[in-house]
């Protein structure tokens, strides 16, 4: 058949603005000063920090955030590694389990570490997975000589894939087993001794465990192996209250406390200045107020003074428990992450018998609630239209629902709740619930929209490519489709559902939408039955001819050369080939 494509001109306003495609690392590497002071990179604050290009010695990412292909956050991470130093830190490795190391993730965070030409890169002495479920927490381990062999041989394996040695960070702890034959500041120190590690001194959570098992933490500082430390991090806590009485959670919901503030003090005077990050990863202020806090933590870090940890100022009379001192081992039944795990699945069973005298069912709580919290609130990320149609409780209901059904599987929460539309859709339907039947499409939008921002990352091909095309061999050329392109169809206008500006909807007829991320923001189009039928001929391997065909079966009349136009000019392709 012949395919008449309209006359093609360019004009300046084709050209979308945006950040340019992250590609090879350009001025990537550059390395923090002993004294850099950083803070976590937040995409919220990114078009901020490269206007102003603030006087900050680092930023940090969270490896997790940025195993994608491409996307916003890839291509912001490639503007600020231009200017600034770059730390890496993972939350995912699960160093501390019984299982083998993962190394699918393992090889995720190497791209992510090739991408990003970090000058520091960290993990936690933790465990967040066990038999192929994942904890979105990091969850404590017990410090013996089982455990150590095992951490070790994963920071090897590590260190071996990716070329260099990494910062081991002690953690924040609510428990601590009973069978526990080390100290903590040991077991780190002989970590580093066996694999060549270095160490991230987070102080705020010496505060948290100090106050939490009762010991303190200048004992702790005495003994902690200060010469390995590589970066340091503050952050902010809360307080929470059980039948012992206080003890703190690790929130970084907030500002970095006195008390953390003193330590930080304490730990610069007796090791020196080394490169620190304040963390504020909940409730994340402005860019201002983080900004400020660096500043606090640069002035305290310009006037610090050579002196030794002031051991002495520990009171009298009361002794550092096993997280400080060697305590008594005790012999810890090698199946305790399978009870840990379980107990952890199961919101009304008890907490295991595991744990060194407390209010364990109060602290264990704490875990399991965050690992819920963390799910529930990558869901809201995920679905914001289900999340704005329902409201906060009741998609909070929903989402306990799926991911008791559904847990993770993957320490990465971006990639968690793919079959939550389907899920949707049974929960409505065997809970009689009759007025939302449009909800699962709109799951599906909203997972089609993450997916092309997450895509990898293509330059369209333009107009002048199609113009190119041999008029008399058009109708055998294949378009290729742009990475991040995704049709969805529904039988209800997910573009009126999706503004939250509707608030009264005439016209309720179903539409077909196309998503594309052309550039560095998701694009969505309502599709005329015949472009719709086109691009879903084209993703099928159709010829351009025989795509014609599909527009003209599915809408009489419809102008298919105008509509090749129209979606060349918005980005859908990549390149239109022939067979021969």
């Amino acid at each position: 058949m012949n395919i008449h494509i309209p006359s093609l001109a360019l004009a300046q306003d084709d050209v979308v603005a945006g950040l340019k495609p992250a590609g090879d690392v350009v001025g990537a590497g550059l390395k923090p000063t002993h004294d850099a002071v950083g803070a976590g990179l937040k995409p919220a604050h990114g078009a901020e920090i490269l206007a102003t290009r603030p006087d900050i010695g680092f930023f940090e990412i969270h490896a997790e955030n940025y195993m994608n292909p491409g996307g916003p956050n890839r291509r912001l991470l490639a503007a600020i590694r231009e200017t600034f130093p770059i730390s890496v830190h993972g939350v995912g490795l699960s160093l501390g389990s019984n299982g083998k190391l993962d190394r699918d993730h393992l090889a995720r965070l190497k791209e992510v570490v090739d991408f990003a030409a970090p000058a520091l890169i960290s993990e936690h002495l933790a465990w967040s997975d066990f038999s192929g479920r994942a904890f979105p927490d990091l969850l404590p381990l017990p410090y013996d000589e089982a455990a150590l062999f095992r951490v070790a041989g994963k920071i090897d394996a590590v260190q071996e894939v990716l070329g260099r040695a990494i910062l081991i960070e002690n953690p924040a702890t609510y428990l601590r087993f009973r069978g526990d034959a080390l100290a903590e500041p040991d077991f780190l120190a002989e970590l580093c001794a066996r694999t060549g590690s270095g160490l991230l001194l987070d102080v705020n959570n010496v505060h948290v465990a100090a106050v939490n098992h009762g010991f303190y933490a200048c004992a702790y500082l005495d003994a902690f192996p200060l010469e390995r430390v590589g970066e340091i991090h503050l952050a902010g806590h809360v307080q929470a209250h059980d039948a012992d009485g206080a003890f703190l959670i690790d929130d970084h919901g907030g500002p970095v406390s006195a008390e953390v503030w003193a330590l930080y003090r304490d730990v610069i005077a007796a090791a020196g200045p080394r490169p620190t990050l304040i963390e504020w990863d909940n409730n994340v202020p402005d860019w201002a107020e983080l900004l400020a806090e660096t500043e606090k933590a640069r002035a305290e870090m310009r006037a610090f003074h050579p002196a030794p940890l002031a051991s002495g100022a520990c009171p009298e009379g009361r002794l550092a428990t096993s997280h400080g001192v060697r305590g008594a081992a005790e012999a810890l039944d090698a199946h305790w992450q399978s009870a840990f795990a379980s107990a952890l699945q199961d919101p009304v069973a008890p907490a295991p018998p595991l744990f060194a005298p407390c209010d364990t069912a109060s602290r264990f709580a704490v875990y399991r609630n965050n690992s819920a919290v963390a799910e529930i609130n990558a869901l809201k990320e995920q679905f914001p239209t289900v999340l704005r149609l329902v409201g906060d409780e009741a998609f909070s209901g929903l989402a306990r629902a799926f991911a008791r059904e559904n847990p993770p599987r993957s320490p990465v929460l971006a990639a968690y709740g793919a079959d939550f539309p389907a899920f949707a859709a049974v929960f409505l339907a065997e809970n009689g619930v009759e007025d939302l039947p449009y909800l699962p499409d709109a799951a599906r939008l909203d997972w089609a929209v993450l997916q092309s921002l997450r895509a990898k990352e293509a330059e369209p091909c333009g107009l002048e490519r199609l113009a190119a095309l041999d008029v008399a061999r058009i109708g055998a050329a294949r378009a290729r489709l742009h990475p991040s392109l995704a049709l969805v169809a529904s039988h209800w206008p997910l573009l009126a559902l999706r503004d939250p500006e509707t608030r009264d909807i005439a016209d309720w007829r179903g539409e077909t939408i196309l998503v594309l991320r052309p550039e560095s923001e998701a694009v969505l189009i309502a599709l005329e039955p015949g472009a719709a039928a086109f691009l879903a001929a084209c993703a099928a391997g159709a010829t351009l001819g025989e795509a014609a065909q599909a527009c003209e079966a599915a809408q009489s009349g419809f102008d298919f050369g105008h509509t090749l136009v129209a979606l060349t000019r918005t980005g859908a392709f990549l390149d239109f080939i022939f067979d021969i």
